[in-house]
């Protein structure tokens, strides 16, 4: 399985960076998040990944289960964006002013994209379930992650 997963990984590299690409560029800032949830929950729809939107405000998270029984891991990444004005001349910068991806959140969520790619393409080989979190309104307190959810 391990095999098969880092095959479909560098399959998927190409697509893990156009969607961190896309992210990078359109950036939204804790508890703003519209654009880019849309875009996670299209993804999962176009894999047919079953997901739950809106948890905790924007927040998605979607889960797999293998064909065997086995534990459940969960994989978490943010995708809130900070106040900040980029200043690079990137073909990929942000094109909101003062707000930009300054900690890796846009790469974090491509990075998830792909690897629920990845574990949907080897799903009849997986033994238990994983879940996919993505979190919103991480760069504030309280964030989107609330012990209540």
């Amino acid at each position: 399985m391990q095999e098969n997963l880092f095959t479909y990984l560098t399959e998927y590299e190409s697509e893990m960076i156009r969607l961190r690409r896309d992210f990078h560029r359109h950036p939204e800032l804790s508890f703003q998040e519209v654009r880019t949830p849309a875009k996670i929950a299209a993804f999962y729809d176009a894999l047919g990944i079953p997901y739950r939107a809106n948890v905790g405000g924007s927040g998605i998270v979607a889960t797999l289960t293998g064909t065997r029984p086995g534990k459940t891991i969960a994989i978490r990444a943010d995708f809130d964006a900070l106040p900040l004005q980029e200043e690079t001349e990137l073909s990929f910068r942000s094109i909101r002013p003062g707000v930009m991806h300054a900690c890796g959140h846009d790469g974090h969520t491509a990075i998830v994209l792909g690897l629920a790619a990845a574990f949907h393409a080897i799903q009849d080989e997986l033994a238990g379930t994983v879940v996919f979190i993505h979190q919103h309104g991480e760069e504030v307190f309280p964030g989107g992650c609330h012990p209540d959810d």
